[in-house]
């Protein structure tokens, strides 16, 4: 027989972590699962530098906007905490750093997972996911995974995080030489065994940067091309009335305004987040590129205004097609490989509907008239027939409908999870079908 959860959780990342933080301090839902693709959920792991201070960088998120303290700063599971009982404080507070370096933070996260280890499975890539209809109350999800194990909630939460967005001319490659920053440690491991001479960088955001920093200091005899579109890096809005974007007031607002608001808004908000780079990494970059020229060398170099025109990849290398919008010219750089430092998609922008996980309830699904996911103040999906199977509800994937306070950003997680358990009470008021003792549904159903 098949246990019936009352939640599963789909992913493990800081918003389903906050969420089963939540779970846990409030006395809710007991009886819930995480189900997580990684064997070992390590938080941005690809983009985990341990090379030198320098190349650390830093958490780009004040640390008191961690999984808890917003939502409970008495809870166990605060960064502050995490310092408290790893004999870090003193030392930390001595720092005077206002950020946490990024290994320090990611270290924070899996003391955390370690703490929730009972929730949690791991190793479980969800393949599939359909309703479960029952004789008696709501149908439930059936959720199957990779290694043949199946799972059956509820109701569920997808916490699966973003899909590398890919330039057009990239999205149909398959080689080892092209990657996307999400798997940038592991293609850089398996490009370090054919001694690269010449690595372009493509884009112009804070990983582009600190991948360009990182790449000067773990192959110091290969060339660095970074690749931007602009005339230079833009430097990431940090000014204190723009960050109020990501204040609980600004997501309420910006639920309820309309879409022509909603773009102006986002206009104004992009460089917060996005294409955008902090001063420190930059002046970082700028040091290094004139500290070389002292030295008569030049390792870094910058191809301002420059569109890629064409791509091919073969067993050796990649041929990019450059041209240069301020001289006009065109030219042929053949690279040993190619790194997509282009950010993420957000579902209901980039033509981005729906999330393939949820194909097979596509019936289920109310939509707009553009074919958007119809999705509430509380996260939940909206259904065509809520009382007649659970709740549905995306957490950390609704910047185009909550603002950028809960798209990739840590510092709204902890009220999220919040929201998130207000709108599963409510659908189970609405179902009347309040949280009842362990079920089971039999193994051939």
């Amino acid at each position: 027989m098949h246990p019936v959860y009352d939640v599963i959780g789909i992913g493990f990342g800081p918003a389903n972590i906050a969420l089963a933080i939540a779970m846990e301090e409030k006395g809710l839902y007991p009886n819930s699962l995480f189900l997580e693709k990684a064997a070992n959920p390590v938080w941005q792991g690809e983009m985990l530098f341990e090379i030198s201070l320098d190349t650390y960088s830093n958490i780009q998120n004040i640390p008191f906007r961690d999984l808890v303290t917003p939502r409970n700063p008495r809870s166990r599971y605060t960064f502050l905490n995490y310092l408290h009982e790893n004999g870090l404080f003193f030392e930390h507070l001595n720092m005077d750093m206002l950020m946490p370096m990024r290994p320090d933070y990611a270290r924070y996260i899996a003391w955390v997972v370690d703490l929730l280890r009972e929730r949690l499975r791991t190793s479980c890539d969800v393949q599939h996911i359909e309703r479960w209809p029952q004789a008696e109350g709501p149908d439930l999800y059936r959720v199957s995974c990779a290694d043949g194990s199946v799972y059956h909630a509820r109701h569920l939460v997808l916490g699966t995080g973003r899909s590398p967005r890919l330039p057009e001319l990239f999205s149909g490659l398959h080689s080892e030489r092209v990657f996307h920053q999400s798997r940038y440690n592991t293609a850089l491991a398996n490009l370090q065994r054919h001694a690269p001479k010449r690595i372009a960088v493509v884009g112009s955001s804070q990983s582009a940067v600190e991948i360009i920093m990182h790449l000067s200091k773990t192959l110091p005899d290969t060339q660095i091309h970074s690749i931007i579109r602009r005339y230079a890096y833009p430097l990431k809005d940090t000014s204190p009335f723009m960050s109020e974007i990501f204040f609980p007031t600004f997501t309420d607002a910006y639920y309820n305004a309309d879409q022509a608001t909603k773009a102006r808004i986002d206009a104004d908000a992009f460089r917060t987040n996005y294409g955008a780079c902090d001063m420190d990494i930059l002046e970082e970059l700028y040091k290094q590129m004139y500290y070389d020229k002292l030295h008569g060398r030049q390792q870094i170099h910058l191809h301002r205004l420059t569109d890629i025109q064409s791509v091919n990849v073969d067993e050796q290398g990649v041929d990019l097609r450059l041209f240069d919008q301020m001289t006009q010219l065109p030219s042929d750089v053949r690279f040993d490989a190619v790194v997509l430092a282009t950010g993420f998609t957000n579902l209901g922008q980039d033509g981005q509907q729906s999330l393939p996980l949820l194909h097979d309830l596509e019936a289920s699904l109310q939509r707009s008239a553009t074919g958007a996911m119809q999705i509430g103040r509380d996260y939940r999906v909206r259904l065509n027939a809520p009382t007649e199977q659970g709740a549905v509800v995306l957490n950390g994937l609704c910047e185009s409908s909550h603002g950028m306070g809960d798209g990739g950003s840590l510092s709204l997680v902890s009220l999220r999870a919040d929201s998130i358990l207000a709108g599963l009470q409510a659908h189970d008021q609405l179902a009347h079908s309040a949280p009842a003792p362990l079920q089971e549904v039999a193994l051939d159903a």
